[in-house]
């Protein structure tokens, strides 16, 4: 079983605490001369006194009395002392944001004092103090970029350092921790700059060079604070590198070096863990009870004997670990926590389920939303689960799920809920839960792995076969290594082959075939077979289904598999094996519940091998024997259909007869139907025929037959002198059954015809007609659109645009009919140039359908509309509102291009190359290669021609289809070759351009650039 993770504690050296300069770099003291006048007594006196405060640590006096001696000295040759002592006694009261101010107006007054720089890193410093990083960066630079020869620029390099970290921008704190230890050699934080290198390259898992970097602050400075630490690190480094031994090494040769208790414990509880991921258990167990003898009081004891008992876990000592962890359960610490859910574990472990179920029952009681109450839930209801109370064990998933969003074991929580719905056959909310397990970005492996299992398998159980496969699919790409893999590929196959994807399926069936191990081999097997057999490569699967036969001769699958082998020989048209493997099925499984079927296909086999005769008997004898089979109507109408074919006419009308009598729900009775109206037909009996199809058509308008009725009927009328009847005979159905999808079928298929021919006039008239007569039908709002779209294509705009607006507002209409009739009524209006009705549309659609992508393109065409009419501000919010709320749709990559053409028009290149560009880049349509056109453009007016030249040319290589876009792209790309002098090359462009014929303006644009060319 697996324990949990355990989590290794070791204090860092706080480098953000260690204390800010807190002396001023140049300040004048109160004895040193700098006398621009003779000062008075007073004036010396009251400065001494504000002095003498400051030095005694008394702010809020020295503040004070600075502020008089400014108001009462204003030309003080110690006036600059003032200023900067009086902002200092601010300071050191930490009234932070104040001082900080005063600091700014200081330098911006007094910009090159002595005393500058001090101000600029009390500025820095201050702004650290109010966590500003960014404007603490940006104080601390200027000591560093204008007061370089500074005793404080050093300083200021490692703060910068410092505020990066917090940041967590350690690529930038690197930076000036180096600069800070390498270029200031006076620094007085030299060592902690090395330290905090070393820190940072940790951070950033660069192990060798935090090593590096430690050794080299033991090196240099040995008397340092730091250097006994940085001894603890180069351990701690190794460590994680997983290098236990050098780690121990290391820690075991430091120890007589390191001064500290605290760094000493470090270095033991270190060893420790090393030992401990050593599997060295044993050694560990050493160093961990010489911790807690030597060093007992030390922060880290608790942690350690946590260690401890963890250990004992792992070597199977479930007694001891419980002994342990029951030590610190008192408390109420994170380690307290943690120990009572670990002596759960133990118990547990130890066979105590009930006893572990009780210590959870604690940790979830004491702590209801600590740190291990999730865990306690979780492995309570494991342990339910595993006890065979899946219902119950829910109960404890969901408390996780419901009440600890972040918990460690959220997707476990998932995974278990789901599998818990589908011990109760609740597939839609267990999947559910798989896909909640798997979207967790930081769900375990193992989690993931189980989870994407179950959740493709759940789609299957809940016929999404689509769904299914590609979840498996993905399974199967990210876990090709994983034994669970053979299992999915199974079920994908299951899924592909559901589809309809035949050949999709087999290829799985038959990688999980090839394993003698799989689970699903029989299984996989037959699945192969019926994978086979159902593209019509029967000596394929005949050969799949006797492997399987011979593999598991008493398997699940042999009666069914030897049925199939018959069929294989009978599609094969070996009707000798078929009735052979057929007769041998009926000895061996009398008494099996589809056996019927065998007799079924072994009287096909007889007809088809041409033994009539047999084949009548044995039909006789399924209808006999079996006479609830749903194939007895099946052998009934194969009587009759012998006789037809052997034109007993007469004879066969009886048999269909006896059909329509014993099985009046049968799908065959409209067949049977049909087939006495063909039997009476060859006997020339037209009225009876004619009969026998209206029955048809009569008692079955809506089966598949109906058509093929009414064609006999008009050969009987056609027969019988009845010419108009017969013209008659559809449209006549038609009036009969005006709701039928057949009747609908036949006016639908007549309009698509016209519309396809360009026969719009007609296409027009019938599907209004069709419209008008089924205004009920579902195809009624596409009808009405498909009349619009004739109409605007013979030219009647407000015809057309009506018919359109109708579409999309039909109370039957689908949302994809709706906005393309909406769009498309709008583009009319548009082009009749009556805007205002188009703004109508538009807006309307907009608020019927905000979600949809065709609210994107109606803002867009609202847009066009405003900037058709010169309403440039509209047309550009509304081009705006377009990319900020359907960032991602062809609407907004349309407002993109446009706005760019705007920026254009103002001389804004950089924003309309912007534009462009995103566009360009992530679109294969005409949008996109009108977007790549004009990157080109925008390169050429900036007479930038390398870019010009590649972006034409992307135009040529990435959207060759757009023509109207590559032959502008040629001529601009032409233009450009004669700009650079490269006559050659733009004639060979131009020549490209005339190949486009249908391009006909740019064609004679190219010939006249070529004549011009040539005057040359």
């Amino acid at each position: 079983m697996v324990i949990g993770n355990r989590l290794m504690k070791f204090p860092r050296v706080l480098l953000a605490s260690l204390i800010l300069t807190a002396g001023v770099n140049h300040l004048t003291s109160y004895g040193q001369v700098d006398v621009i006048r003779s000062a008075s007594v007073a004036e010396e006196q009251d400065y001494a006194f504000a002095y003498g405060l400051f030095r005694d640590s008394l702010y809020q006096f020295a503040f004070q009395q600075f502020s008089r001696f400014l108001e009462n000295y204003p030309t003080s040759a110690r006036i600059l002392d003032a200023q900067y002592l009086r902002i200092e006694s601010l300071f050191q009261q930490a009234e932070y944001e104040s001082a900080t101010n005063a600091y700014v107006t200081f330098v911006k007054e007094n910009p090159n004092s002595r005393l500058t720089d001090d101000a600029y890193f009390r500025m820095g410093e201050s702004h650290l103090k109010t966590k500003k990083n960014s404007a603490a960066i940006d104080a601390f630079k200027t000591v560093v970029d204008k007061f370089g020869s500074s005793d404080l620029a050093g300083e200021a390099a490692y703060w910068i350092g410092e505020s990066y970290a917090r940041a967590d921008e350690h690529d930038n704190a690197l930076k000036y921790y180096l600069l800070a230890y390498e270029h200031f050699p006076n620094n007085r934080l030299r060592d902690y700059s090395l330290y905090s290198i070393g820190w940072t390259y940790q951070i950033k898992r660069d192990y060798a060079k935090a090593i590096e970097a430690y050794q080299k602050l033991f090196r240099e400075f040995p008397e340092s604070d730091l250097a006994s630490a940085s001894l603890v690190r180069i351990g701690e480094c190794f460590y994680y590198t997983k290098d236990y031994r050098k780690a121990i090494e290391e820690l075991s040769n430091a120890q007589s070096m390191i001064k500290t208790e605290q760094e000493k414990g470090e270095a033991e509880y270190l060893i420790g863990e090393a030992y401990y991921h050593l599997g060295d258990y044993a050694k560990a167990q050493t160093h961990y009870e010489t911790f807690l003898r030597v060093y007992p009081n030390h922060s880290l004891a608790r942690d350690v004997t946590y260690a401890l008992g963890w250990s004992y876990l792992r070597t199977s000592e479930f007694g001891k670990a419980i002994e342990v962890f029951d030590r610190l359960v008192e408390g109420n610490d994170p380690t307290a926590q943690a120990a009572l859910f670990r002596k759960g574990m133990a118990q547990k472990l130890a066979g105590q389920r009930d006893v572990a179920l009780k210590t959870w029952n604690s940790v979830t009681t004491r702590w209801p939303v600590g740190d291990y109450t999730d865990n306690a839930l979780y492995e309570s209801g494991i342990a339910l689960y595993e006890h065979n109370k899946p219902g119950a064990a829910k109960v404890y998933f969901d408390r996780v799920i419901e009440g600890f969003s972040r918990s460690d074991v959220l997707a476990d929580a998932y995974r278990m809920q789901g599998e818990c719905l589908i011990a109760d056959s609740k597939f839609e909310p267990a999947r559910a839960s798989f896909e909640k397990a798997m979207a967790l970005a930081d769900a375990p492996y193992d989690v993931k792995l189980g989870a994407h299992f179950q959740f493709g398998w759940s789609l299957f159980k809940l016929k999404r076969f689509a769904d299914a496969s590609a979840a498996l699919t993905r399974f199967v790409s990210t876990y090709d290594k994983h034994p669970k893999t053979l299992d999915a590929r199974y079920w994908l196959g299951e899924s592909e082959y559901q589809r309809g994807n035949y050949a999709a399926a087999l290829r799985e069936y038959q990688l999980v075939a090839q394993s003698a191990q799989a689970e699903k081999r029989e299984d996989a097997m037959y699945g192969a077979g019926w994978s086979l057999y159902k593209q019509n490569e029967f000596g394929k699967a005949l050969e799949f289904f006797e492997r399987l036969v011979a593999t598991y001769p008493t398997g699940k699958f042999t009666f069914d598999a030897r049925l199939r082998i018959g069929d294989c020989h009978y599609f094969l048209k070996d009707y000798s094996k078929a009735a052979g493997s057929y007769r041998a099925t009926i000895r061996m499984f009398p008494k099996q519940e589809s056996v019927d079927y065998a007799y079924y296909q072994l009287g096909q086999t007889y007809y088809r091998s041409g033994d009539q005769n047999e084949a009548v008997q044995q039909f006789t004898t399924l209808i006999r024997s079996f006479p609830k089979s749903n194939l007895a109507d099946d052998a009934q109408y194969s009587i009759g259909w012998i006789s037809f074919q052997n034109k007993k006419f007469s004879e066969a009308i009886l048999e269909f007869q006896k059909l329509i009598q014993l099985y009046p729900s049968s799908e065959l009775v409209p067949r049977a139907h049909y087939s006495i109206g063909d039997s009476y037909f060859n006997q020339q009996k037209y009225a009876a025929a004619e009969k026998a199809y209206r029955e048809t058509i009569n008692r079955f308008p809506a089966s598949t037959y109906v058509l093929d009725a009414i064609t006999g009927i008009q050969y009987c009328l056609i027969a019988q002198g009845k010419q108009s009847e017969a013209l008659d005979a559809v449209d006549s159905f038609i009036r009969q059954h005006p709701s039928l999808a057949s009747s609908e079928a036949l006016i639908l298929k007549k309009a698509e015809l016209f519309y396809a021919q360009r026969e719009y006039q007609q296409a027009a008239r019938e599907y209004q007609a069709f419209a008008e007569r089924f205004p009920k039908s579902a195809n009624a709002p596409s009808a009405w659109y498909w009349a619009g779209k004739s109409q605007r294509a013979l030219g009647r705009m407000n015809e057309a645009a009506g018919t359109l607006e109708n579409a999309g507002a039909h109370p039957l209409v689908k949302e994809n009919i709706a906005i393309q009739a909406l769009l498309e009524a709008a583009e009319v209006y548009i082009e009749a140039k009556r805007y205002d009705r188009a703004i109508v549309v538009l807006s309307d659609l907009e608020k019927k359908y905000p979600r949809s992508d065709g609210a994107a393109e109606a803002i867009y065409l609202r847009g066009v509309v405003f900037r058709i009419n010169g309403d440039m501000m509209e047309a550009r919010n509304q081009f705006t509102y377009t990319i900020e709320r359907y960032s991602s749709t062809s609407g907004a990559d349309k407002a993109r291009v446009t706005l760019a053409k705007i920026d254009l028009e103002a001389g804004d290149l950089t924003s309309a190359l912007t534009r462009v560009e995103r566009v360009s880049t992530s679109r294969t349509d005409e949008v996109g290669a009108e977007a790549q056109y004009l990157v080109g453009s925008i390169h050429a007016q900036k007479k930038d021609w390398p870019n010009a030249i590649t972006a034409f040319l992307r135009v040529r290589y990435v959207f060759p289809r757009y023509e109207q876009w590559l032959a502008k792209a040629y001529l601009s790309l032409g233009n450009v070759y004669e700009q650079t002098q490269d006559v050659r090359k733009a004639r060979e462009i131009y020549q490209n351009v005339l190949k486009i014929e249908r391009e006909k303006d740019a064609v004679r644009e190219a010939e006249l650039r070529l004549k011009n060319l040539e005057r040359m």
